[in-house]
């Protein structure tokens, strides 16, 4: 009974199943196809050795072989030129006729079957090659009538046994029944093989490595070498990274290309996303696909798919470099006090937030003495490193541009040598990255010659000593001045003119005193060594005393010579008289000698009007009494003012605001501590004014003649302010902006200020205001009228009104534009009661709020019933606003009944989600910044329960920020619903 084309396939199939390889059948030839045929097989050994199901293996043709078929196939070719075109001939493949199997049987011997061999220990099927035999043609070739010709002997390399199984075998498949084979059906053999063979005994893939490479544009290159065991044909699905960015496969070299969603500048950018490599290109169906689940619980069969993590850092395009603007503090007097090296510093890093490390070195001008200093702000972590001789300061650590503006204010300046009067200041800056500015900021700080005053003592002699008395004060009255030092290093006193033998100075140093003395000239001359302050020196002056054994002129000199810490001497030595008597009892009268150059600044607190006197000749050395009053060039507003002294028994009147009286029985020291009490002060600018001092003793006689001190009156220093800040600008909606990020005062003759003022002097509107918030340790405080100035109050120092005016703020209703700028004034007042002679005046700009921007990545496929992220990445936008309030999510195209669009809260982000099935929009809310708002973004899902007409969702994103203002333009993403 024939065999028919299903019973072929159901023989094939059974091969297949039980050696997983599919077999390579044969075909008999239809007649007249008999030379075309063995020339075939002849010309195409190539393809008839080439591998298929598995290993080929096939035994050579002789050289004879070879020959005759050459021959043959040379003669069909003739016959075939010769005979013209060839026509095609629709033929019916029913039964062979006779002559057909005559020529098959003659043929037989010439026929090398295809023999299937299979060891014990390997899949590998060798499979003979089959020389002839093409498969059998619908439409067969006729050529023109041709002689006959003897058909090739074709000699078999086989031996006799094994000829006469293959010519058995050959016999029962050249069957004219037998069916010839078909590329459906290998191909469908070969996918059985492959069906059992990943049902059954499926291997994961294998992933040998990847490697990674970014090019000019920025983009990355991601190659993957990945291969199957079971040479199933692999798929790959992008998880997109979550920081950023998209990644697509490249179709023609199977490489992924990373492309970064913004350009990375500064910082490398690390990028981590995960590619699964799968080889279940076609869903296992029904009892297969339990078959496998199966085979994989129990180990036989691995699982389909192997997740590879990508990660790598993308290098920036370029990395900007920091820059400085910066300005010099006001010019500085040599040897005075440090001061700040910089009045203003803003520094500006397009891709930076922090810097590592300032260097501030004196570059052009530096003279030995020039110091730089550092005392770090309040909880600085910046450390301070000094070098060539603290010349070069170096800050370093971590910390922000703020954090470095405030150190590099921190820096004080000193020197000790003018030079050339200016000093070149190189700043050099280093961001996060490494980076440095192109060329270092410079400042020209400016300097002023020392005025280098020497020192001065105004002194009255002590005395005088009697011979044979007990030694006695050599000064009365010490008083030095010195306008650019506080101290003294020495100060040497010595007899002069009149000088004898026996002569002698002494002097016993207090306990506690850094004053040393050396005596020479027989302890006529001694030098007093400190450096200690002036009034130090003042107190060892009257500590000196004097004493004699001759009477010789009766009047003795003493010089005195003063140098202060910058080595300068006073310009004559200070000369006093101490007069000797001899030993005999003469009543003196009494005088009364007082020192002071009292000036009084006009709206200033009063002066001192007598730093020292000396009372002298006084009966018991008491008093009862003193007068002190103005005299000529008094004006009206003068006043005197006394302020008892501890433990004071001493009695006052006022009998008018120029005159005190003081009263009661009391010692010479005490009623010299009170006339040191009183103070003067005026109301105005006038002539010097005379204040004459009379004393009293105890037995009513007057001093015959008063003392006098001189007291003037001067007008006040005006105080001047700068502010060294750009304009601000507010964003209306927004959070105040300072007015002036940076505020100097400076005040020649006041240290604190009592007030300032803040106002809107130009392009007020309705809504303005003027904010401040007290500052902790700050006595200032501050009132708004409710239109346009705010007031502040208390004295406080000059650094205090600094910090609290750097701390107003301006918010506005309104009045957005170009045109509506506001223009503010500050003016300070200070212990006079006088303000600025010109306000300081800075801008304040008015904006309206900037809309955020939204730019979305997303291009996904989902099968009915799954769950996709649709947003593969989300990047957004404000320049005025670092939080959102909102966000939507919407399917605004396709969308159908059973679309969901999900949201999982996020642990630690505040942001949650509502969704409206009617609508098709998931409504994000909550204020939270940006970036928990990408994250919240990314993390929506989608879900279709069925295809639809259209199968693609437009899903369209966009945010709210919090000026309730949405991007103009939202985000797009595409969803691909599918059935598989």
């Amino acid at each position: 009974m024939p065999v028919g084309r299903v019973g072929a396939l159901a023989v094939s199939l059974g091969i297949g199943l039980a050696v997983a390889h599919a077999a390579t059948g044969v075909a008999a030839a239809s007649e007249g196809e008999t030379e075309s045929s063995v020339t075939s097989a002849g010309s195409t050994t190539q393809d008839t050795d080439a591998p298929r199901a598995g290993k080929i293996r096939g035994a050579k043709r002789s050289t004879d072989t070879k020959a005759e078929t050459d021959a043959d196939s040379a003669t069909t070719a003739d016959d075939e030129t010769a005979a013209g075109p060839r026509r095609w001939h629709a033929r019916f493949e029913g039964p062979r006729r006779a002559k057909d199997a005559d020529v098959d049987e003659s043929r037989d011997t010439d026929v090398v079957t295809a023999g299937t061999e299979q060891s014990a220990d390997s899949d590998e099927v060798a499979v003979s090659p089959v020389t002839t035999a093409p498969r059998k043609r619908l439409f067969a070739r006729v050529p023109d009538p041709a002689p006959q010709t003897a058909p090739a002997e074709v000699v078999s390399l086989q031996a006799p046994a094994a000829t006469e199984k293959a010519t058995a075998l050959s016999d029962t498949l050249s069957d004219t029944t037998t069916p010839a084979s078909s590329p459906v059906d290998d191909a469908l053999l070969a996918y059985v093989r492959r069906l059992i063979t990943h049902t059954l005994f499926n291997k994961t893939p294998v992933v040998r490595s990847v490697t990674t490479e970014q090019i000019v544009t920025g983009q990355v290159v991601i190659r993957i070498d990945a291969y199957d065991p079971n040479d199933d044909p692999l798929t790959y699905t992008i998880e997109q990274p979550a920081s950023g960015g998209v990644v697509v496969r490249n179709p023609l070299d199977g490489s992924f290309l990373y492309t970064p969603t913004t350009p990375v500048i500064g910082n490398p950018r690390p990028v981590e996303f995960t590619v699964v490599v799968s080889d279940s290109s076609v869903d296992l169906p029904g009892l297969l696909g339990l078959l496998h689940t199966v085979a994989r619980v129990i180990g036989l069969a691995q699982a389909d798919t192997y997740r590879q993590t990508v990660a790598f850092t993308v290098d920036p395009l370029v990395q900007l470099p920091p820059s400085l603007l910066a300005t010099p503090a006001l010019p500085y007097v040599v040897k005075s006090d440090p001061v700040k090296l910089l009045s203003a510093a803003a520094i500006v890093d397009p891709d930076s937030t922090q810097l590592q490390s300032i260097t501030v070195s004196i570059a052009a001008g530096k003279q030995i003495g020039d110091v730089l200093g550092y005392t770090a702000p309040s909880g600085s972590v910046i450390t301070p490193v000094f070098t060539d001789d603290n010349r070069t300061v170096t800050l370093s650590g971590l910390a922000s541009l703020a954090d470095y503006e405030a150190a590099l204010k921190a820096i004080t300046f000193s020197a000790t040598k003018l030079g050339l009067a200016t000093r070149a200041i190189e700043i050099t800056l280093t961001d996060e990255q490494g980076v440095e500015n192109l060329v270092p900021a410079g400042v020209l700080l400016l300097l002023l010659p020392a005025i280098q005053f020497p020192p001065s003592l105004f002194a009255v002699g002590g005395g005088p000593f009697r011979l044979g008395g007990d030694p006695v004060k050599l000064l009365s009255i010490a008083e030095i001045t010195d306008a650019d030092s506080s101290s003294l290093q020495s100060v040497t006193v010595s007899l002069g003119a009149g000088k004898q033998t026996g002569d002698a100075l002494s002097y016993t140093a207090p306990d506690g005193s850094q004053i040393t003395a050396s005596f020479s000239d027989d302890n006529r001359s001694v030098t007093l060594t400190g450096p200690v302050t002036l009034a130090e020196f003042e107190a060892a002056l009257k500590d000196i005393t004097f004493s004699a054994t001759q009477l010789g002129l009766g009047l003795r000199t003493v010089n005195v010579t003063l140098t202060d810490t910058d080595g300068n001497d006073s310009l004559l030595p200070a000369t006093v008289a101490m007069g000797v008597l001899p030993a005999i009892v003469v009543e003196l009268p009494l005088t009364v000698t007082p020192l002071g150059t009292p000036i009084h600044t006009i709206g200033k607190p009063p002066v001192k009007l007598i730093s020292s006197v000396l009372i002298a000749n006084a009966d018991g050395g008491n008093l009862s009494g003193a007068t002190i009053v103005i005299g000529p060039g008094r004006l009206s507003g003068d006043t005197l003012t006394y302020t008892a002294p501890a433990g004071s028994t001493i009695q006052v009147s006022r009998p008018n605001d120029w005159t005190i009286e003081l009263t009661g029985l009391a010692s010479v020291e005490q009623y010299t501590a009170a006339l040191q009490a009183i103070s003067f002060s005026a109301t105005q600018v006038g002539l010097t004014r005379s204040v004459t001092i009379s004393v009293t003793e105890e037995d009513g006689d007057t001093s015959p003649v008063p003392g006098v001190v001189f007291a003037n009156t001067i007008a006040p220093v005006r105080p001047l302010l700068t502010v060294l800040s750009l304009p601000a600008t507010y964003t209306l909606g927004k959070s105040g902006v300072k007015v002036a990020a940076n505020v100097e005062i400076g005040d020649l003759d006041s240290t604190v200020l009592t007030g300032a003022t803040v106002k809107i002097s130009g392009g007020r509107q309705a809504g303005d205001l003027l904010s401040f918030a007290p500052i902790d340790g700050n006595p200032v405080s501050a009132t708004w009228n409710g239109t346009d100035t705010l007031t502040f109050t208390g004295t406080a120092t000059l650094a205090q009104y600094e910090a609290a005016l750097e701390a107003v703020t301006f918010t506005a209703t309104g009045g957005a534009g170009l045109l509506d700028t506001r223009t503010v004034t500050i003016d300070v007042v200070d212990d006079s009661g006088v303000g600025t002679l010109l306000p300081a005046t800075v801008l304040v700009g008015v904006k309206n709020p900037d809309r955020p921007t939204i730019a979305t990545v997303g291009a996904t496929f989902v099968k009915v019933g799954n769950t996709v992220k649709p947003i593969t990445s989300a990047t957004i936008l404000d320049t005025d606003s670092t939080m959102l309030t909102g966000a939507s999510v919407a399917i605004t195209a396709g969308l159908r009944s059973g679309d969901t669009l999900g949201y999982n809260a996020i642990n630690g982000n505040p942001v949650t989600a509502v969704y409206n099935t009617s609508t098709g929009v998931l409504t994000l809310s909550g204020t939270a910044t940006i970036a928990q708002y990408k994250q919240a973004l990314e993390a929506v899902t989608f879900k279709a329960t069925q295809l639809g007409v259209l199968p693609t969702r437009t899903i369209t994103v966009n945010v709210v920020d919090e000026s309730n203002l949405s991007a103009l333009v939202a985000g797009l993403v595409l969803t691909t619903v599918s059935l598989i």
